[in-house]
C-alpha cells in the first residue's frame, strides 16, 4: 500500500480518483490501513526507504503485480493538458521503483503491456485491482466474496 501511495502523490498532488482507488484497495486488502494517514504519513517522511519497502515484497509474482499496479495507479491520474499517461515525477518514480524490483526487461515490458490492455478494456481501476489481485472480474462471484470475508447485498 505504502508504494502504491508513494507512486500516487510523488507529484505532489493525489488526484481524487487515485484517492478514492487507493481507499477501496485499503478496505479490500488493508481493512485495518486509512489511506488518508498512509498518505499523511508518507508525506510527513522525508524520503520513502524504496528498497526497504520493496524487499517485503515476496517473490516474482508479486513484484510483477506491483508493476501492474504501480504503472496503473500513475496512469490512471492523467491530467487533460498533459501529453503523457504518467506525468514526469510519477514517471521518475515509477523507474526508480523498477530498479529496486530488479525483474528482468522483458517480464517489465510484459506486465505494463498486460496493464495497457487492462486500461483499455476496463473503465474502472477497482475493477483492474480485483482482477489482478483477486481473480475478479467486474463483479465478484457470491462464492468469491463469502471466501474472502467480504459480505455482499
Amino acid at each position: 500500500m505504502t508504494l502504491l501511495c508513494w507512486v500516487a502523490g510523488v507529484d505532489g498532488d493525489v488526484a481524487a480518483e487515485e484517492r478514492s482507488l487507493l481507499g477501496k484497495l485499503s478496505a479490500r486488502l488493508l481493512p485495518q490501513v486509512d489511506p488518508e494517514d498512509a498518505l499523511v504519513a508518507l508525506q510527513a517522511e522525508e524520503t520513502l526507504d524504496l528498497e526497504a519497502q520493496v524487499a517485503q515484497l515476496q517473490g516474482r509474482e508479486e513484484r510483477l503485480a506491483m508493476v501492474s499496479l504501480a504503472f496503473q495507479m500513475a496512469c490512471s491520474s492523467q491530467a487533460p493538458e498533459e501529453a503523457s499517461a504518467i506525468n514526469a515525477a510519477e514517471r521518475v518514480a515509477y523507474r526508480r521503483l523498477l530498479e529496486a524490483l530488479n525483474l528482468p526487461e522483458a517480464q517489465v515490458q510484459e506486465a505494463e503491456w498486460a496493464a495497457r490492455q487492462a486500461l483499455k478494456e476496463t473503465p474502472a481501476l477497482i475493477d483492474r485491482l480485483n482482477q489482478l489481485l483477486f481473480g475478479w472480474g467486474a463483479w465478484p462471484s457470491i462464492e468469491a466474496l463469502e471466501a474472502s470475508g467480504t459480505s455482499w447485498l
